[in-house]
């Protein structure tokens, strides 16, 4: 019977992985053609063809379905998908002339909205960004129309910023654009219109205009969490600043936090401490917004704080404490973070996964063995072989599924070891994917006539899930933080989105998925009682 389950388990491997790659690739083509997505058009038509693909070889050549669809998904949608991001990475750091020749090539992929020209109004920020001027205009010259488009009045508004002509960034927002229209570009051209207002000393029409979006929920949330940030940093708000750029705003490199950080105290008239730590980020810093910034700053008055009106004070409160509630509950933690438990369970899986493969191929069976190295068969338990509850956790059937556990691993426990512990974190990790192990030989010799093997540390991890549910609850509950509420929802939203996984996939253990969810968010509300940390 052993042998029979060995070989089954084989032949599933492969539909598996396969399952799981066009599930993957199914799912984010959806993503993208969702209504609220606001992807880029070439990409929309990308998911679309994708899709078309996938559907006709399903009927036509079902065995290369998944070769197919995966190719085309990698090389249609995964790779502009990784380019664009990496793209946008460099244009937050000023980086404009690397990304000008990214862009160059990445219009083959993308050439609608503006791409195909991104890399010539790139390059021609980065002449600006030197001083170059003229030979910046020029190039802009060739594109009078470039305005029309979202990414060239990203573009326009980069070249402003970069060069803090603020004033001339208003007038020309206020001549070519609406509120509207501000409001409904994805990029950073609302928030730099904001900074530039009170950059120039209306920081009453800034406070008011966040308010605004902050009660409509009409922005991107990041960008609404660095306008607040802006808010703060006028208003002399030293600490919620930098308990800000330590979560909230934690993606962003960490001379914008010092910037910011520095702008605080000199708007508390603390002269000697912001000159100094301006000075010396001028002298480590090879960003050169940063260093037009420092000069702007130190040459130009701050915002004057007795213009603002009750309203705007009240205002600067509220964000203040929803920043302290932010740092306390949201999903980000410092990116220095010491979490060695999590470390150690990824290298020890990590490890055994290794081990697998070198008796495999020392062996040069290609049917591997998992029973005999502990996975999980319900009868084997039932006989006294009560190890195989702890042992099938460490054990993992193919590199795809290892590589998925672990990702979620690094994300989950990362976070759930910061909040709570590595004592209590581990306790939380091995006690449900103990339990979902268990509770799946339980339910296994009840309700399941052939015997199935089991291996993986996806009840284990999905029990982490579980407790950065608790976690998220609790904060909702106790301190009524809106963050905790939203991460809350998340959770749930990841539930769900596993659920159809499972249902969909035919190859998964839902059973272990969701006992060890319920045993997660049991054990982490029981550890909550004592406390966030060790």
């Amino acid at each position: 019977m052993v042998d029979i389950q060995v070989n089954i388990l084989d032949r599933v491997l492969m539909d598996f992985t396969s399952i799981v790659l066009v599930q993957i690739a199914i799912f984010s083509c959806l993503a993208t053609l969702l209504p609220t997505s606001r992807t880029n058009s070439s990409l929309k038509i990308a998911a679309m063809v994708v899709l078309t693909i996938l559907s006709m070889s399903f009927y036509v050549l079902p065995d290369l379905m998944a070769k197919i669809g995966i190719g085309a998904w990698t090389v249609l949608l995964l790779l502009p998908l990784s380019l664009m991001r990496r793209l946008e990475s460099l244009v937050s750091n000023s980086e404009y002339l690397a990304a000008s020749k990214l862009s160059r090539w990445l219009r083959w992929l993308v050439p609608t909205d503006g791409m195909w020209d991104y890399h010539h109004l790139l390059k021609g920020i980065s002449l600006a960004q030197t001083g170059q001027i003229e030979a910046a205009r020029t190039i802009f010259d060739r594109y009078p129309s470039s305005d029309r488009t979202e990414i060239g009045r990203s573009i326009t508004a980069l070249l402003y910023r970069s060069t803090d002509r603020w004033q001339e960034y208003i007038d020309w927002v206020q001549q070519r654009l609406t509120m509207d229209r501000l409001r409904l570009d994805r990029g950073l051209i609302l928030v730099y219109y904001l900074r530039a207002l009170a950059e120039t000393g209306d920081l009453h029409r800034c406070i008011s205009v966040v308010n605004k979006l902050d009660r409509s929920q009409q922005m991107n949330t990041q960008n609404l969490d660095l306008l607040k940030m802006y808010i703060l940093a006028y208003c002399g708000r030293v600490k919620a600043v930098t308990q800000s750029c330590q979560s909230l705003l934690s993606m962003y490199p960490e001379e914008v936090h010092e910037f910011w950080i520095g702008s605080a105290h000199l708007a508390t008239g603390k002269i000697d401490v912001a000159t100094r730590q301006f000075a010396k980020l001028r002298h480590t810093s090879t960003d050169r917004c940063i260093k037009a910034d420092i000069l702007w700053r130190l040459s130009q008055p701050l915002p004057d704080l007795n213009t603002l009106q009750p309203a705007d004070w009240e205002f600067v409160e509220k964000i203040e404490a929803a920043v302290r509630q932010e740092s306390q509950y949201t999903s980000q933690i410092p990116t220095d973070a010491w979490t060695p438990a999590t470390s150690l369970l990824m290298t020890i899986n990590i490890l055994v996964f290794c081990a697998e493969l070198g008796w495999k191929y020392k062996s040069g069976d290609k049917n591997f063995n998992f029973i005999e190295w502990g996975g999980l068969a319900a009868p084997l338990v039932l006989a006294g072989e009560w190890w195989r509850i702890i042992t099938a956790n460490f054990l993992h059937m193919g590199i795809l599924h290892l590589a998925m556990n672990m990702f979620a691993l690094f994300y989950l426990g990362k976070f759930v070891e910061y909040r709570l512990g590595s004592f209590k974190y581990l306790l939380a990790y091995l006690l449900a994917g103990f339990g979902s192990m268990a509770f799946i030989t339980y339910f296994d010799t009840r309700w399941i006539s052939q015997p199935q093997i089991t291996v993986g540390a996806s009840g284990a991890i999905m029990g982490m899930l579980g407790t950065m549910g608790a976690i998220h609850l609790v904060g909702w509950r106790q301190a009524r933080a809106i963050s905790a509420a939203r991460q809350f929802q998340a959770v749930i939203l990841s539930v769900v989105f596993q659920l159809i996984f499972d249902l969909t996939n035919g190859h998964t253990s839902i059973v272990g998925h969701f006992s060890g969810l319920v045993i997660g968010f049991l054990v982490g509300l029981i550890l909550l009682q004592f406390g966030n940390r060790d």
